[in-house]
């Protein structure tokens, strides 16, 4: 995602990034790497749909601590913590079962849709629709998920 072909320059009609795979690097200038490697495969007018999680919404519902029953017999718990400053969402995941048991953690960069949008816009990506997640209703800060289409720039 950082550093595609260079053969791919102005390639491609559109870009797509679903299911919140983006946000995962250690440095937001490695995020800000992924943003401008999208747009230098982008053909002039071409478009990038994004999808994933929305900082807004997301805090809004922050649960700190949950856990559930998974397949019967594996009890599975989330610890959450959010650094506000770096935007940063930490997920501690632990699971205990008869077959299985373990932890693991997971960390994720989250965007506002205002900041997605700069970090788009000084890229020569124009954000042309945002919706709260995959329906037809336009975001709000209350959306848990947000599906931007942005265009680039002729």
């Amino acid at each position: 995602m950082r550093r595609l072909p260079a053969r791919w320059t102005a390639r491609f009609d559109a870009v797509v990034n679903l299911f919140t795979s983006f946000g995962f690097f250690l440095l937001p200038s490695d995020d800000q790497r992924v943003v401008a490697e999208w747009t230098r495969v982008l053909k002039p007018g071409g478009v990038l749909i994004w999808h994933g999680g929305n900082r807004d919404g997301v805090m809004r519902r922050f649960l700190a601590r949950d856990w559930w029953l998974a397949g019967g017999d594996t009890m599975v718990g989330h610890e959450r913590s959010f650094d506000a400053l770096s935007g940063v969402l930490s997920i501690r995941s632990t699971w205990r079962g008869r077959k299985s048991s373990g932890e693991r953690e997971h960390r994720i960069r989250l965007y506002s849709a205002t900041h997605l949008a700069d970090l788009l816009a000084r890229n020569g990506l124009v954000v042309e629709m945002a919706f709260d997640g995959w329906s037809d209703r336009t975001l709000t800060r209350k959306s848990g998920e947000m599906l931007l289409v942005a265009r680039k720039e002729h």
